[in-house]
């Protein structure tokens, strides 16, 4: 039976910018952005822009309409594909089998591996723990994931 965990990283694409530029502040709304078509929708929103409302999918138009200090930038899903990548190589630690699921997340296949952490709920505890660490450690640092 497969036992598959899902990550769902909602601001790890914005995170990933702040990462490399330093910029706009954490408190400030960022929003990353591609085109499809004619249109110019939202790829991904930062914890800020979210409780503003916007989100993934909405027009450009109208998230600027809604928040005029939007900071915006461009998606670049090559780069958002490759951190992905680093990421599920670090979840190696859990599963020989990880996968990147873009945009914004990670499968980890866990099935036949628990029993290595003592049970199902002590692995998920032990991830949780060690990829909250993670995160925070690459909040506060212009680093990769490995």
């Amino acid at each position: 039976m497969r036992r598959v965990v899902s990550l769902y990283l909602p601001t790890w694409l914005t995170d990933r910018i702040r990462r490399r530029t330093g910029e706009p502040p954490r408190h400030e709304p960022l929003v990353t952005v591609h085109t499809i078509g004619s249109r110019r929708l939202i790829r991904s929103a930062c914890a800020a822009a979210q409780e503003l409302g916007l989100h993934p999918g909405m027009t450009l138009a109208q998230a600027q309409a809604l928040v005029p200090n939007l900071h915006v930038a461009e998606a670049i899903p090559d780069e958002d594909d490759a951190s992905l990548r680093e990421l599920a190589h670090w979840a190696i630690g859990y599963s020989p089998m990880a996968a990147p699921d873009s945009p914004d997340g990670l499968w980890i296949d866990i099935a036949g591996v628990s029993h290595l952490f003592g049970s199902e709920e002590e692995l998920l505890r032990d991830l949780t723990s060690r990829l909250t660490w993670l995160l925070r450690l690459l909040a506060r640092n212009d680093m990769r994931v490995v």
